[in-house]
């Protein structure tokens, strides 16, 4: 039901953009995979992306070569493991468990500033929406058998739900050929739970 709320949404974001005509000039599908820093640095994960842009400018003028207006699915997953097994002291304090996974709608616009020189640089920005699930460590005890061995024993907290907030990237895309791009990409992405997030990903584009 979620996943199909997240299809609902992403055909209303997108398929407005591509009204006019169904095949215009520069329209790519850009697949994307990453890393992702979730917090600052709290702990890592990665990322996955498909997106759907097409370029509403039809005659490039200086200061914008391309505006591309479209979308992104994107999955992000990240995990973070606590010693469980005779833990010392010190990793038993350094390490709690964290987990978060969500899929995401980004509604974005793209900024090509550059004609000829460094023509690929691009600025992309617009809104998320989509669902997220994030379990945590609240408490945690250390208990050691008859034997001396230890464990890890933990109390988790979950926190499922809707997320909005924006999304920033900054990239650099070089063409293989008239059809195909690859990239290089940073995000960062803000939500209402307070997630602050960096990506730093490739990408392959393809015209259609």
């Amino acid at each position: 039901m979620r996943i199909n709320l997240l299809i609902l949404l992403f055909t209303f974001f997108i398929f407005p953009c591509f009204s006019q005509s169904t095949k215009l000039p520069d329209t790519w599908l850009r697949l994307s995979g990453g890393s992702v820093s979730f917090g600052t640095g709290d702990f890592m994960g990665y990322s996955f992306g498909v997106g759907l842009l097409k370029n509403v400018i039809r005659q490039p003028r200086p200061g914008l070569d391309k505006l591309l207006v479209g979308g992104e699915f994107l999955f992000e997953n990240g995990v973070k493991n606590p010693v469980i097994q005779n833990p010392t002291q010190e990793e038993f304090f350094a390490k709690t468990f964290r987990h978060t996974t969500s899929t995401l709608l980004w509604a974005k616009a793209g900024y090509y500033p550059f004609r000829k020189i460094v023509k690929g640089f691009n600025i992309q920005a617009g809104p998320v929406i989509g669902y997220s699930s994030r379990s945590t460590e609240e408490r945690a005890s250390r208990v050691v058998d008859i034997f001396g061995n230890s464990v890890r024993q933990s109390t988790l907290s979950f926190n499922n739900g809707f997320v909005f907030g924006y999304r920033i990237s900054t990239g650099m895309e070089f063409d293989l050929s008239h059809r195909l791009q690859v990239g290089v990409r940073l995000d960062f992405s803000n939500n209402n739970e307070a997630e602050i997030n960096t990506l730093a990903g490739v990408s392959l584009g393809i015209k259609l």
